[in-house]
């Protein structure tokens, strides 16, 4: 990236900042009484931590993304992973296939490539992590989509995955360090959980709730420093 783009770059993150209370979305801190599901990720303290620029942090990383990412967004291709005999262009059969599935996403770190098997998840699943909950599945894939133009190294170290309630609760642990494509590359490091909860009766994961080791302002301060880690493979 040449210098005068860096600049552009830069300056637009802090201008989409400083408008990030006008986007529009709705937003569901933990701290909100809407009865939103999946929202209560933090709480306590931390929500007093969660302010209009913790928020609009957030979706001006998102909005970043929609901008620059879909000029480069490219089509997953699934079908380059070794995925034995799952058909990953339909919905899983059974809660053991939706199981491998889940453990499929995981190993090629979908959060983080954006390779991921959309079909395991219900059309209005609830997406939530400590800044917003939202519903609506091609949203989430949208977001990993355009946030894979956005990250340019990373690394993803498994620390913990738990399947539980008969195989309808996921509970994974990953400590994730990825880089920003930004002038100042900075590295964002954190230990990062997700809990899946799977429907019985369609085998859908209808909940994904993201938790982070790390408060919401010292995630955001790690997107506006130099980096204080490296990336290892």
């Amino acid at each position: 990236m040449c210098a005068s783009s860096s600049r552009a770059s830069a300056m637009l993150v802090m201008i989409m900042v400083s408008m990030g209370s006008s986007f529009g979305f709705t937003i569901y801190p933990s701290s909100s009484s809407s009865g939103k599901r999946g929202t209560a990720l933090f709480g306590g303290k931390e929500d007093e931590e969660m302010g209009t620029f913790e928020l609009a942090s957030w979706y001006a990383v998102e909005a970043f993304g929609r901008v620059f990412g879909g000029s480069k967004k490219t089509d997953v291709a699934l079908e380059s992973v070794d995925r034995g005999d799952i058909d990953v262009s339909r919905q899983p059969l059974s809660l053991d296939e939706t199981l491998q599935r889940i453990q499929l996403d995981n190993d090629r770190s979908y959060f983080l490539s954006g390779e991921i098997d959309e079909m395991i998840y219900d059309e209005q699943c609830t997406f939530a992590d400590p800044f917003v909950s939202f519903d609506g599945r091609q949203r989430f894939v949208d977001n990993l989509a355009n946030l894979g133009s956005f990250i340019t190294d990373y690394s993803a170290k498994t620390i913990n995955y738990d399947v539980s309630e008969n195989g309808k609760q996921i509970q994974t642990k990953v400590m994730v360090k990825l880089e920003l494509n930004l002038p100042w590359k900075p590295v964002l490091a954190w230990p990062w959980g997700v809990k899946y909860v799977i429907d019985e009766a369609t085998f859908l994961i209808t909940d994904h709730i993201e938790s982070w080791d790390v408060s919401p302002s010292e995630g955001i301060a790690q997107i506006f420093r130099r980096p204080t880690t490296q990336i290892k493979r």
